[in-house]
């Protein structure tokens, strides 16, 4: 029956849409979730590493300690940072770094001065790749909120649909003959079934269904 192929269909059709609406939310926050956390790790490690450089010049040019040892600190902090490269402009401020740290150990302040400000530098690049970092997460976040809404809308008004169409097509239909032989059994002989703009299979129900009753008003008026 055509009927009941449309109706199959309209089911699988808001099952499909949930199922569609499921699976894409978990797509956006399974998506965002894995590369935010790699972005904010590696941009910690550039942090890390700025601050240790910090530290050691600060401790070697200070003469506090060892300053060889500070020195050691300072190349391996500085080639982490060499290592964990991930925003365009940090070359440029690693550069920098690695031009003028010797001098600034030597007792440069000049060296020392523009070594500190790069290291500045390069710490507020990661920082502000961190501050994108979380508005992109924000944006894909809200931009994945208001898919899943206007997905649960669009699903609710082919559910509302759905549902009008089973009522008029079917379920007032099925009243209507229940209806119908309630009365035709209660001696109401001139009673048949009725209805506009409904499918044929439906149609093709009630005429089956009323020559039957015709028949039978027929038989008793013959005896």
């Amino acid at each position: 029956m055509r009927l009941a192929k449309a109706f199959c269909f309209g089911a699988w059709l808001v099952v499909v849409i949930n199922l569609l609406m499921a699976f894409g939310a978990i797509g956006i926050f399974t998506r965002m979730t894995p590369a935010i956390a790699e972005i904010i790790s590696n941009n910690e490690r550039s942090l890390k590493a700025c601050e240790e450089m910090l530290v050691a010049m600060v401790m070697g040019t200070s003469k506090i300690g060892d300053t060889d040892s500070h020195q050691y600190d300072f190349k391996a902090a500085l080639v982490r940072a060499k290592k964990n490269v991930t925003e365009g402009k940090e070359p440029e401020a690693i550069a920098i770094i690695n031009s003028h740290y010797e001098a600034a150990f030597n007792g440069s302040e000049e060296a020392v001065k523009i070594s500190t400000t790069a290291i500045l530098q390069l710490s507020s690049i990661n920082r502000d790749a961190m501050a994108e970092a979380d508005r992109h997460a924000q944006q894909l976040g809200n931009g994945g909120a208001w898919g899943i809404v206007f997905m649960a809308i669009f699903s609710f008004i082919i559910g509302i649909v759905f549902i009008r169409q089973m009522n008029n097509k079917l379920l007032i239909p099925l009243e209507e003959i229940k209806t119908v032989l309630l009365e035709h059994q209660a001696g109401e002989m001139r009673r048949r079934c009725t209805g506009i703009n409904l499918p044929s299979d439906i149609r093709s129900i009630f005429s089956v269904i009323n020559q039957l009753l015709d028949r039978a008003s027929h038989s008793l008026n013959n005896r």
